[in-house]
């Protein structure tokens, strides 16, 4: 079956055709779409990398401060932390090996 669509630009019919054969303006709203869905998720993933540079953790922030007392601070503070995720996980997989 053929299709005939209209080029918004030039107003000229084109048929199975993606693009204008008169001024190369895309017509696929398939196309179209994937096109916009590719500049969304790139635009996506620059604010997410802006976003991560722009606000470190506090680790992060702190782990190679210039004084020594605060990287001995932040690394055992960070120490203690991992130790209670790391319970927190045991006890959540724990519960679910009972449960099952």
């Amino acid at each position: 079956m053929a299709s005939h669509i209209k080029c918004p630009n030039c107003g000229l019919y084109n048929t199975n055709q993606d693009y204008c054969t008169n001024c190369n303006t895309l017509l696929s709203y398939k196309k179209r779409r994937e096109l916009t869905f590719a500049q969304d998720e790139k635009e996506r993933r620059e604010r997410e990398r802006i976003q991560k540079e722009a606000s470190p953790s506090f680790y992060e922030k702190h782990k190679d401060h210039r004084f020594l007392i605060v990287r001995v601070f932040v690394k055992v503070i960070h120490s203690i932390w991992m130790g209670f995720v790391a319970i927190g996980m045991f006890i959540a997989w724990l519960i679910t090996a009972i449960a099952a």
